[in-house]
């Protein structure tokens, strides 16, 4: 599968719910018959992120909400989410 084809499953995914790499990895491996690493998710994240496609977000514990981050800071850490952008 091109990394397009995994980009446009991971869109998908996350049209309408915020989703993380660990959030929707497994749903997508037994969608395609095939196993699809977290790794593979969060790259077709990030590159989404910097296509302007999807918002990515940090869960701030502090005030229990998700606060957005750049798509930069959201390649420096591994606890990021991440939703479609309308």
């Amino acid at each position: 599968m091109s990394d397009g084809a995994i980009e446009n499953e991971v869109l998908d995914r996350c049209s309408d719910d915020i989703e993380a790499p660990h959030s929707i990895a497994p749903d997508i491996s037994r969608d395609l018959g095939r196993l699809v690493t977290e790794t593979e998710v969060r790259a077709a994240f990030l590159a989404l992120a910097s296509k302007g496609l999807v918002q990515a977000y940090i869960f701030e514990a502090s005030s229990s909400r998700y606060v957005p981050i750049s798509s930069a800071e959201a390649a420096h850490t591994d606890a990021a989410w991440f939703m479609a952008k309308k």
